[in-house]
């Protein structure tokens, strides 16, 4: 169940059962707020997923034509890491949705929307940033290797290394500031309000 169904399935419980003033109120204001991350999230996704599929062939083709045994491995690797980010970028997105007309339900499937997002981009390491960092290397140091097997690093490729580091590091503090600035405030706020109806529910 993607976001937009999700939104969808709570505007059909709504009109199909009572609607009180705080229940809109509460649902606005979420609205609001998600509705901005919602289309980042749409854009970084076609994007992501866009890029990942136009390279499946391109991999596929330096595996065909691999000059080294490590070539092909990092060739494996990336075709694995394109199919994989597609599917993680999606599978992020998906919750399991109630139709109810109860602040509370709305409130969990929205926090568990956000905590999936901001989950997914703390743990940019393992699934984006390191996959395609170890099928790069793999592929340029094979692409140079002597009788042995052993790589051959030119010059120019040192610099061509530092860069690509300083750009994987770039690309994790990013995601990590994008999970604590965009994700952390707005999960905090709808727990904030779960708890006041637990207080309620209480009293």
């Amino acid at each position: 169940m993607n976001l937009d169904e999700l939104k969808q399935g709570w505007q059909q419980a709504i009109t199909t059962k009572s609607t009180p003033e705080d229940l809109t109120e509460m649902i606005d204001m979420i609205e609001q707020q998600t509705s901005k991350i919602d289309k980042e999230i749409k854009r970084r996704d076609f994007l992501e997923i866009g890029i990942a599929i136009l390279l499946i062939p391109v991999w596929i083709l330096g595996l065909l034509n691999s000059a080294s045994t490590m070539q092909s491995i990092g060739c494996i690797i990336a075709i694995v890491a394109s199919v994989y980010i597609p599917y993680r970028l999606t599978s992020a997105k998906k919750v399991a949705v109630k139709k109810s007309d109860s602040v509370k339900d709305f409130l969990i499937q929205e926090k568990q929307k956000i905590q999936q997002q901001k989950q997914m981009l703390e743990s940019i390491v393992w699934w984006y940033i390191g996959p395609l960092t170890v099928a790069i290397l793999l592929i340029t140091l094979g692409a140079n290797v002597n009788e042995s097997g052993v790589p051959q690093i030119s010059g120019n490729m040192h610099w061509y290394y530092i860069c690509v580091g300083l750009l994987m590091v770039g690309v994790y503090f990013l995601n990590k500031r994008a999970a604590k600035e965009k994700f952390g405030p707005l999960l905090k706020n709808i727990e904030q309000r779960l708890s006041e109806i637990s207080s309620q529910s209480r009293q």
